[in-house]
């Protein structure tokens, strides 16, 4: 019988992510693919399929790449260390979500009480981005985003917000006027938005990841600074464009 073997890019699609997070979990050595072709193509048989589905299936967990290397290393491994470590991860997030209600609830109080919102309120909000952030990143890729983020100079800090912002007005301004998505100004803000991105590609590629399903997925601007989902929707048929023309 021909032994099953999956191509990278059928891979990628079966299970829903890139091409270049397969590329990355070959280069740290978390799934290797079975075999590798002549002209350099991977090739995945059925075992590495299963074990990609270990993969995702941990990470969606809330494992570290680090945490699940280990837990998929032992081909003997006792189910029950797994199960031990799953009710850790469930109490902390059972501890963390009752901490939030709390919150929410004073800051609900609040509003109701008050006109506008007050600091507090605001410290709230943050919190809830925290929170959100949680069901995209694993807590070691949020570490790393806040080393990334405190390596940062002021000036640097202010210019990234000053870019940050322009390029949220200069997209909406675009779509208002309903610009071709392969016209100069598009084009210009999806480069703007592909280098963005590679500023944290260095770190984890799995993080570039989870900014693009996050900013997919959410509708709430509170979450999403300023980039809204329409104008997400409208950012990515332009970078698909800038793609077709490579």
């Amino acid at each position: 019988m021909e032994e099953f073997l999956m191509k990278i890019g059928d891979l990628a699609d079966l299970f829903g992510v890139t091409v270049r997070t397969l590329h990355y979990y070959h280069q740290i050595g978390l799934l290797i693919p079975s075999q590798t072709t002549a002209s350099g193509h991977r090739l995945y048989n059925e075992n590495d399929v299963k074990r990609l589905y270990q993969i995702i299936t941990l990470k969606n967990f809330g494992f570290s790449l680090e945490e699940i290397g280990k837990m998929t290393s032992s081909t003997d491994s006792d189910p029950l260390v797994l199960i031990n470590l799953q009710v850790q991860k469930a109490a902390e997030a059972l501890e963390f979500q009752q901490a939030l209600y709390n919150r929410l609830v004073e800051v609900q109080k609040k509003l109701k009480a008050e006109s506008s919102p007050s600091l507090a309120d605001m410290v709230a909000l943050i919190e809830i981005a925290q929170h959100n952030s949680q069901n995209y990143l694993t807590e070691e890729q949020i570490a790393q985003l806040k080393s990334l983020y405190s390596s940062f100079s002021i000036e640097q800090e202010v210019n990234m917000k000053k870019e940050w912002q322009s390029f949220v007005a200069r997209l909406g301004v675009c779509k208002e006027e309903n610009k071709p998505v392969d016209s100069d100004d598009m084009q210009e803000l999806a480069a703007y938005w592909q280098d963005f991105l590679k500023t944290f590609s260095d770190i984890d590629q799995d993080i570039v990841d989870a900014a693009h399903k996050f900013h997919a997925e959410n509708k709430d601007p509170h979450l999403n600074y300023g980039l809204t989902h329409e104008l997400y929707e409208y950012l990515s048929q332009a970078i698909e464009a800038m793609n077709d023309e490579c």
